[in-house]
């Protein structure tokens, strides 16, 4: 059985990102252009303003030096990690703050293996619940970092930009690219979307 943990908060991430950087000696500054994003966005992130997109979150980690698999570990060291449909809700996930304005969240379901090659996630994307219009995403802007990610349509509509060009991937369709090439993946469409999103990031400590 998957060990429960009831939607960990914005700060818990933010917290865990600070100490992580504070750890490694880095100023804000330096991680902030370790991962290649806005030292705006960066003090926000720790400061629990916002929540960071999965795409955001792996440059992170890639800027510390660390495994995204390092927020997904609890419980016990196990060799499989084996999440049920009915234990969805019991998975460890990351959600916005204020979902109705970042609408996504992502359910870890390689969590309870220690030792992994893969992040694999459920994804869920929601459209847009006000009318400012943002889209929910995986990646923020276009995002580059090591290794590839792998995507699996398994309802409604996503975007992915790449290479300069628009892809629109509905159930059952997929994408397999090589991450340090620029890419965004957003959600596209008036329903709610859900992919399987598998991302491997060569780490010599993974």
């Amino acid at each position: 059985m998957v060990e429960q943990v009831q939607n960990p908060s914005i700060a818990a991430v933010g917290e865990m990102i600070k100490k992580m950087r504070e750890g490694a000696g880095l100023s804000l500054g330096e991680l902030a252009e370790r991962a290649g994003i806005n030292e705006d966005e960066l003090r926000s992130i720790e400061q629990d303003m916002i929540s960071p997109a999965l795409g955001v979150l792996t440059r992170i980690c890639d800027g510390l030096g660390v495994g995204i698999g390092h927020f997904f570990q609890q419980g016990p060291r196990k060799l499989f990690s084996l999440v049920r449909a009915s234990d969805e809700k019991a998975g460890t996930r990351f959600a916005s703050k204020n979902g109705a304005d970042h609408g996504y969240e992502y359910l870890s379901l390689g969590a309870e293996k220690r030792t992994r090659v893969m992040e694999p996630f459920l994804v869920t994307l929601r459209p847009p619940s006000d009318s400012s219009g943002h889209r929910a995403q995986i990646e923020e802007d276009y995002g580059t970092h090591q290794g590839e990610e792998f995507i699996y349509v398994l309802e409604g509509k996503i975007r992915v930009d790449l290479q300069g060009r628009t892809y629109i991937l509905e159930p059952g369709d997929s994408i397999y690219y090589d991450a340090s090439v620029p890419h965004r993946v957003l959600h596209e469409g008036e329903s709610v979307s859900r992919v399987l999103a598998v991302i491997h990031i060569p780490r010599k400590n993974d």
